[in-house]
């Protein structure tokens, strides 16, 4: 009998600790969906969940409802697959003006300011030709995917015999914003 009263407060630990994990599975069973981890560490509908929220940006569709010339430009290029946003801004308060002059000619819709350099802009609809945007994507960096177009941009310059490499818009001497093609 002493034996069994000097392990007492083993006995005691050994409950609690079943007690806490019971809990924690009941908890865990609340809290994690059924679906989690079913097609690896993420919630399988998660996928349509993220596929059905409405998109921060217009779709290209939205754009080129207005402006077809530029996606027969860009039909078959490589920035086909480019969304307009990533180089034109959101766009919201131009598509609303857009469709708003549908049905009313005396809206107007004001033209895209130029880019003000900012990534984190809050200009709705910009035009830019600036190098930075160009570079966001292409410049030679570890970790891009293998097929993808990466520039060493001084050798790049210097290969093509740059007028002027270190003006902003040096990369649309050679190349469209739509067609990329020298």
């Amino acid at each position: 009998m002493t034996s069994f009263r000097d392990t007492r407060h083993l006995w005691r630990l050994a409950g609690l600790l079943a007690v806490a994990g019971l809990v924690g599975a009941v908890v865990r069973a609340a809290l994690v969906p059924a679906d989690y981890g079913r097609s690896g560490p993420y919630r399988e509908s998660a996928l349509a969940d993220n596929a059905a929220r409405p998109s921060l940006f217009p779709s290209d569709a939205t754009c080129h409802a207005c402006h077809d010339a530029v996606r027969e430009e860009r039909a078959g290029k490589a920035h086909e697959v480019v969304r307009c946003a990533h180089c034109h801004g959101h766009g919201r308060e131009h598509v609303r003006l857009a469709e708003l002059a549908r049905d009313d000619a005396s809206v107007a819709i004001p033209a895209a300011e130029p880019w003000d350099g900012d990534f984190l802009t809050r200009v709705d609809l910009y035009v830019t030709k600036d190098r930075r945007v160009c570079l966001s994507c292409h410049e030679a960096v570890v970790g891009m995917p293998e097929g993808f177009t990466k520039i060493d941009v001084a050798a790049h310059l210097e290969e093509q015999g740059a007028s002027e490499p270190l003006s902003r818009e040096t990369c649309f001497e050679c190349h469209g914003g739509h067609d990329t093609a020298p």
